[in-house]
């Protein structure tokens, strides 16, 4: 391994400590209901983080991030925009970092998988 490789995993790693404490501490200054909303994505990021394969965490994110944006941009909700913009980013920021780390740092295999993706 690398200088370069080890600096890479480790800003991945701080990264994705931070970024939730960060995040936690600009929603606590919303609505409780945006919070608990913000505290619920980053759950689901850290599970589907640690425990999806790579290619269904890329899928998910896609998917999911048209979908919250639709309901919160193009829809119909009484919210101001940075609620919905820390709503909308928080679940695949989390989830990239920790897909990276669980992938370079912690080496889980999921199933019965191959130790490469295809």
């Amino acid at each position: 391994m690398t200088k370069r490789y080890i600096r890479l995993v480790y800003l991945a790693l701080m990264s994705a400590l931070i970024f939730p404490v960060i995040t936690l501490w600009v929603a606590d200054s919303f609505s409780p209901n945006v919070t608990n909303g913000v505290m619920m994505v980053f759950v689901l990021a850290i599970f589907v983080g640690l425990s999806s394969a790579r290619y269904t965490i890329s899928w998910l994110i896609i998917v999911l991030t048209t979908i919250a944006a639709g309901f919160l941009l193009l829809g119909y909700v009484v919210m101001p925009t940075p609620e919905k913009i820390i709503l909308i980013i928080a679940f695949p920021i989390e989830a990239s970092l920790l897909s990276v780390i669980r992938h370079h740092l912690l080496h889980w295999n999921i199933g019965w998988s191959r130790d490469e993706d295809v």
